[in-house]
């Protein structure tokens, strides 16, 4: 179920740039990117990606490359910095995709985000084909609230893909420089 336009959220082209700045390039979605295990026969999308440092890996890999993000601005910036890779306006809850299309599916730092999560996993469900691999990477919070999330969090999480049919699902710790993540990961049944 689609959801309105103004129900997820949107960076202007200025914050955007301002992004931009102190985020190029994220060791964090290079450290997603390696845990997929990404190779040449893979079909991967980004949701939401941002600048586009996790496609512009992908693609060395040789990985087929999509991105999906709900600000145009960024969608711009990502088709600016990888060519001959499709990236799309759009959000977790409404990805603009044929069903069973990826093997491979990514959110770094976006899913506390989604505005519906629900429907985000559902969505992302339809679009990752069976037995197609899952990673949702969010900054550990301490508490339940911020940018990111938390233990709790990340056990309801994980909770939520073992009902939709993800096996084995996991959670993992993982430190990228002094930044601590919570890896929550799993296989489309």
């Amino acid at each position: 179920m689609p959801l309105e336009t103004a129900e997820v959220e949107r960076w202007s082209a200025l914050k955007v740039w301002c992004f931009g700045l102190c985020n190029r390039s994220p060791k964090s979605n290079l450290a997603a990117v390696d845990r997929l295990k990404l190779g040449p026969e893979d079909r991967f999308i980004d949701l939401g990606c941002g600048l586009g440092a996790a496609l512009e890996y992908a693609v060395g890999i040789g990985a087929e490359v999509t991105g999906i993000d709900p600000s145009p601005a960024m969608v711009t910036r990502a088709l600016q910095r990888v060519s001959g890779v499709e990236v799309r306006a759009g959000s977790a809850e409404s990805i603009p995709f044929e069903d069973d299309r990826f093997t491979a599916a990514l959110a770094v730092s976006t899913y506390h985000h989604w505005a519906d999560p629900e429907a985000g996993l559902a969505e992302v469900q339809r679009v990752l084909s069976p037995g197609g691999r899952l990673l949702i990477l969010e900054r550990k919070l301490k508490k339940s609230s911020g940018h990111g999330i938390d233990v709790a969090g990340a056990e309801q999480l994980r909770q939520k893909l073992i009902a939709k049919g993800y096996k084995p699902v996991a959670i993992d710790e993982v430190v990228v420089g002094r930044n601590q993540y919570l890896a929550v990961s799993g296989i489309n049944g």
